[in-house]
């Protein structure tokens, strides 16, 4: 069977990752320790630099093992270590895949030994060949997909290491010279003897032939011309072998203390066309290049690729690397995200302060140019099947709702799980939610496999709650978690949103996640919400949805005692349907509280208590209006029309300016 990387690039060009070393001397790498070493002693930060060439669209990445030989080891007395540090370099690369989800092919960089061949220099062939054996049978054990032979300049070496790799396995082998900008190699080797190699090696002939290092985009360019000529000219057909092209950034120079590559990612970038063009099917990276010149490339290579009506293929998300950048070669500074529109996800709006917020959380903070937001708010269904629901979801969206939000067994009553419903209406409906996400039913580990499974199904808008506790539901004897409380799961949702996990592990690309907080203008210890609502703000919250309101001073009384409010508030509005609703909701629903000329007003209703209720909701909605960014509206009893109806009401109304709460 054909190995599924040959398959790849038989189909269309791939794109490799960038440089290593440059990016492990920038963020605290020693050279002089060797960065190979780090495979064992920082394998976070390996890790990192893998996890940051994905998400700038890397398919293919090179392991940290490019001196991993026992000569170049030697060096830094690591000549001991081969089988461990080039089993990790594999491990770290794999790893790494596996956190950013993407399915990416590990490349097991192999490098010359800097030694030189007898007679000039006292390594035999034997040598050669033990040395390179050693070495890919640890990256074999690691798990790597191909043998990535790069950096050479002697013929010999070059076949020798070939062949070592051809006899250990039947993985896919690349190889590639590094040409000077004079487009020989410093041994004086040229694209013909490349050739004329590749017809000796007969069989053994490895899948890809190639150039790295030595040279910026434009000296390799014309190097990987003459290689595709001198192919051609020996028989060699691109079907028998493939080409590719993985330049520096220049070449380079001194700038103070600093080492400076001056090719920046939009000049790499513009080569692509020309690189494909010339024959290439695996294009990257070499010194100096960052995943900013990987990112760059990716949007040029996807370009080309739509315009001959080629599968492009995902692009993934770019977003840089926390690590501070430590003296070294030039880093350019991150570009703003790459966000990749997938179905059912919110868009991202970038704020005037240089920031972004995902989805509900962005289009508030900027009002929505004016537009008054509105979500309804839907409980998922007690059983299995959710017809009832999607209709009223349907007709949700008809009557012109920004989103739905939906509850997290309510009342600590069972029901169908918030994501799965969220799911269901974003894919059936086509319309966003807002996800309920209570810390009752989950411990530390659930939390973030269900928040990363959010960010993955495309459910990225989050208000945090603690949840009723089991005892007020029906399974009182069910046990509660509540390893963190509300303010704990913002911290958690905003370290995910970072690229970590509570833990401080990496968890690849961050999340982009809203993230909403619950505030309670009503309660009874006014005191301990203002601090636990400044605290939530703190946390990371981007805006606030409060507990039913019945009345402005609700809303006002408490801004007054808080203060200026740096989050947009969203008030919850729940129509009351009979004078019995609102004295069970007042009396008996945690965090509700209804004053009592409402609750008279309520009486004197009698049959017609859900119209005098919905009269009072909107004459509310009138009054608080003007402090608020949005509304979310709780239908009564399955009573959806009335809601549909404020809905059509809000939206119909003429834009009025939203003032930030204070």
């Amino acid at each position: 069977m054909t190995h599924p990387f040959l398959e790849a690039i038989r189909k269309g060009p791939l794109l490799s990752d960038g440089a290593m070393g440059t990016l492990l001397y920038a963020r605290g790498g020693s050279p002089e320790a060797g960065f190979e070493k780090l495979n064992l002693s920082k394998q976070d930060l390996v890790q990192q630099v893998h996890i940051d060439y994905i998400n700038a669209g890397a398919q293919v990445i090179e392991t940290n093992s490019f001196c991993g030989n026992r000569y170049r080891l030697a060096s830094y007395g690591l000549e001991k270590d081969v089988w461990h540090l080039n089993v990790w370099a594999a491990k770290i690369a794999r790893n790494a895949r596996e956190i950013a989800g993407q399915p990416v092919f590990v490349a097991g960089s192999i490098g010359p030994t800097g030694r030189l061949l007898a007679p000039i220099g006292d390594l035999s062939k034997s040598d050669l060949d033990a040395a390179f054996r050693e070495q890919m049978e640890g990256l074999l054990a690691g798990g790597v997909d191909l043998f990535m032979i790069e950096s050479m300049n002697s013929l010999i070496e070059t076949s020798t290491a070939i062949r070592a790799a051809r006899k250990l396995s039947k993985l896919p082998v690349a190889a590639q010279f590094s040409f000077t900008t004079e487009g020989n190699t410093i041994l004086g080797t040229n694209p013909t003897d490349v050739a004329r190699m590749l017809v000796d090696l007969g069989d053994d002939m490895p899948d890809l032939i190639g150039i790295n290092c030595g040279a910026g985009p434009r000296p390799s360019l014309d190097s990987l011309k003459r290689l595709g000529g001198a192919l051609a000219a020996q028989g060699i057909t691109p079907e028998r072998i493939a080409l590719s092209c993985m330049p520096n950034a220049g070449m380079p120079g001194r700038v103070g203390h600093n080492t400076l590559f001056i090719s920046r990612p939009d000049y790499c970038a513009g080569f692509i066309d020309e690189f494909i063009d010339a024959g290439a099917r695996l294009i990257g990276g070499c010194c100096g290049t960052t995943p900013e010149h990987i990112a760059a490339m990716r949007v040029a290579m996807d370009k080309y690729l739509a315009a001959h009506g080629m599968n492009a293929g995902p692009m993934a998300v770019y977003q840089p690397s926390r690590e501070e950048p430590h003296e070294g070669p030039e880093v350019h500074a991150p570009t703003p995200s790459i966000t990749v529109k997938t179905p059912g996800a919110p868009s991202t709006v970038e704020l005037a302060e240089g920031r972004s917020l995902p989805g509900v959380a962005g289009r508030l903070h900027q009002n929505d140019r004016g537009r008054f937001f509105v979500s309804v708010e839907l409980d998922p269904p007690k059983g299995a099947v959710a017809r009832k629901l999607l209709q009223a979801a349907a007709l949700v969206k008809e009557a012109g709702a920004d989103t739905i939000n939906v509850g997290d067994s309510p009342m600590a009553k069972v029901r169908m799980s918030s994501m799965a419903t969220c799911l269901l209406i974003q894919q059936q409906v086509g319309i966003e939610t807002i996800i309920h996400f209570t810390t009752r039913d989950r411990n530390l580990m659930g939390i973030q496999a269900d928040l990363l499974g959010c960010q993955s199904l495309g459910v990225r808008n989050v208000i945090a709650l603690t949840g009723d506790p089991p005892s007020v539901g029906n399974y009182a004897h069910a046990t509660a978690v509540y390893d963190v409380d509300s303010i704990g799961l913002i911290k958690i949702i905003s370290e995910l949103n970072k690229g970590r996990d509570v833990s401080g592990n990496s968890i690849g690309s961050p999340t982009s996640l809203s993230i909403a907080c619950a505030l309670n203008p009503t309660a009874e210890n006014r005191a301990l919400e203002i601090e636990r609502f400044s605290k939530k703000i703190e946390a990371g919250a981007h805006f606030a949805m409060t507990q039913p309101l019945y009345q402005l001073s609700d809303l006002t009384d408490f801004l007054d005692d808080f203060g200026n409010c740096p989050i947009p508030i969203v008030a919850g509005i729940m129509p009351l349907n009979s004078f019995k609703h609102a004295e069970y909701l007042h009396n008996e629903v945690p965090g509700i509280t209804i004053p009592q000329h409402v609750r008279d007003q309520m009486l004197k209703a009698g049959d017609e208590g859900a119209s005098v209720g919905l009269e009072l909701s909107t004459e509310l909605l009138e009054e608080i209006r003007p402090l608020i960014s949005g509304v979310y509206l709780v239908p009564s009893f399955g009573r959806y029309d009335d809601i549909c109806q404020l809905t059509r009401k809000l939206k119909a109304e003429s834009v009025v300016p939203v003032a930030t709460p204070s």
